[in-house]
C-alpha cells in the first residue's frame, strides 16, 4: 500500500499544472453548492419566520363550515383564559373595501385587530417603516401597507377615506406605513378592532383567532383540546398554515438542485477527462509498473487515490470560499421590494453536505479512467498501443 501512496503522490506532483485546473473546478463546484443551498435555506427560513411573526399564531381558529365569522367571541375568549398553556390570543376581523386619497382609490384588504392583544401574539404592529404604530385605544388611526402608500403617495398624518364592504365610509388618520415583507404589503390597511366591528356591523364576532402557546411544540396536543373547548371544528396548527408556503418554496429548491447538479456534472467531467488523458499519456509507465509486479488493483488504487487527494484539496478550498461567500452575502443582502431583503444563511451542515456530495461525485468520475489503467495490457502499455 505504501507503493500505491508513493506513486499517487509522485504522479500528482508531476502533473501539478494540470491538476490545479481539477482542483479549481472542484472548489468552485463545492462553493457553489454551499452558497446556493445557503441562499435557498436562508430565504425559506426568513419567509417562514416572517409568516409566524406577522400572520399566524401557534394555533389559529377559523369559522366553522358554511359560516363566515366566529360567533360568541366573548365567551370563547373567556374559555381561552382558563386553558393552561395558552399564553395569549388575538381575534382579527378581515374584510374587503376601498381606500380613497386625493381623488385616487384602490381596493384594499381591511384587517381589524386589538393592538393590546395582537402585540402579545405577533410583532405585526412593530413592522412600521415610518410614522408610529397603532395604539390600543386609537379608534381613528390606520396603518397603510407601504406599497399601497407608495402608489397613492400617502404619508403619516394624511387623512384617508375607507369604504367598507357593507357600504359605510369613515375617515381615518394615517399613523404609520407598514412593511412586513409579506403579501399583506400589497394592499392591506390595519385599523382598531372596535372600529372595524362598528363599521361592519359585527358584534361579538371574529374572522380568526390567533392563539399563542407556551411552546409551539405543544400545538399538536392543544389543537383538539381547543377545538373541543371552543366548539369549533376548523382549528389549524402553525405547521398547517405554512404548508402552502413550504410547497411553493420546494419548487425553488428543486430548481437550485438542478443548478447544483450542473455544477457537479461539470466537475465530474473535468476530473474524468483529465484523468483519462493523463492515463493515455502514461500507458508506458503503467506497463512498466505492472511489469515490476504492481497488481491491477494497485494501479487502479493509484488513480483513485489521486482523485481523493485532488478532491480533498478542492473541497477544502471550496468550503472556505463557500463559507466566506455566504457570510459576506449574509452581511450584504440583496434588496427585494416585497421581502425587504434576500440573503443566504450559513449553517454547518452546508459544509458537510457539499463536501460529501462533491467527494462522491469526484470518486464516481475517477472510476472509469482508473479501471482503464488497472485493466491495461502490459505488452500493449509498454509499446504505447
Amino acid at each position: 500500500m505504501s507503493a500505491v501512496f508513493f506513486y499517487a503522490r509522485k504522479d500528482a506532483e508531476k502533473n501539478r499544472k494540470t491538476f490545479i485546473f481539477i482542483i479549481i473546478a472542484i472548489a468552485i463546484s463545492t462553493a457553489n453548492i454551499i452558497i446556493l443551498n445557503g441562499f435557498m435555506d436562508g430565504v425559506t427560513n426568513d419567509f417562514l419566520e416572517k409568516t409566524m411573526e406577522t400572520s399566524s399564531g401557534h394555533i389559529n381558529v377559523y369559522p366553522n363550515e358554511k359560516e363566515i365569522y366566529i360567533d360568541g367571541l366573548g365567551i370563547k375568549e373567556q374559555k381561552l383564559e382558563t386553558i393552561d398553556g395558552v399564553v395569549a390570543y388575538s381575534p382579527r376581523l378581515t374584510a374587503g373595501g376601498a381606500l380613497s386619497y386625493k381623488e385616487k382609490s384602490r381596493s384594499v384588504r381591511i384587517l381589524a385587530l386589538d393592538p393590546s392583544k395582537e402585540n402579545k401574539v405577533t410583532i405585526l404592529l412593530s413592522k412600521v417603516d415610518s410614522g408610529e404604530t397603532l395604539a390600543a385605544n386609537d379608534r381613528d388611526g390606520i396603518l397603510v401597507s407601504y406599497r399601497l402608500a407608495d402608489e397613492l403617495k400617502i404619508k403619516p398624518g394624511d387623512e384617508v377615506n375607507i369604504l367598507f364592504e357593507k357600504g359605510k365610509t369613515r375617515v381615518f388618520t394615517t399613523r404609520g406605513i407598514l412593511h412586513t415583507g409579506m403579501a399583506m404589503d400589497a394592499n392591506t390597511v390595519i385599523i382598531n378592532f372596535d372600529s372595524g366591528a362598528e363599521q361592519l356591523n359585527l358584534n361579538n364576532k371574529a374572522s380568526v383567532i390567533l392563539i399563542k402557546l407556551s411552546d409551539e411544540v405543544l400545538s399538536g396536543q392543544y389543537k383538539n383540546k381547543i377545538s373541543e373547548e371552543l366548539e369549533m371544528q376548523k382549528v389549524k396548527e402553525w405547521k398547517q398554515e405554512i404548508e402552502s408556503v413550504v410547497s411553493s418554496l420546494e419548487t425553488f429548491k428543486e430548481i437550485f438542485a438542478i443548478i447544483n447538479a450542473v455544477g457537479l456534472f461539470t466537475s465530474a467531467v473535468s476530473v474524468g477527462v483529465i484523468l483519462y488523458i493523463n492515463i493515455l499519456h502514461k500507458r508506458r509507465q503503467i506497463g512498466i509498473l505492472k511489469a515490476m509486479g504492481m497488481k491491477d488493483l494497485q494501479v487502479l488504487s493509484v488513480y483513485i487515490l489521486e482523485a481523493v487527494f485532488l478532491g480533498a484539496i478542492g473541497i477544502l478550498i471550496g468550503d472556505a470560499l463557500g463559507y466566506a461567500g455566504t457570510i459576506y452575502l449574509e452581511a450584504h443582502p440583496f434588496p427585494e421590494p416585497t421581502l425587504g431583503s434576500m440573503a443566504p444563511r450559513f449553517y454547518t451542515y452546508l459544509l458537510y453536505d457539499a463536501s460529501l456530495v462533491t467527494m462522491l461525485t469526484v470518486l464516481f468520475a475517477a472510476v472509469y479512467p482508473a479501471l482503464i489503467a488497472g485493466r491495461m495490457n502490459i505488452i500493449k502499455a509498454i509499446w504505447g498501443n
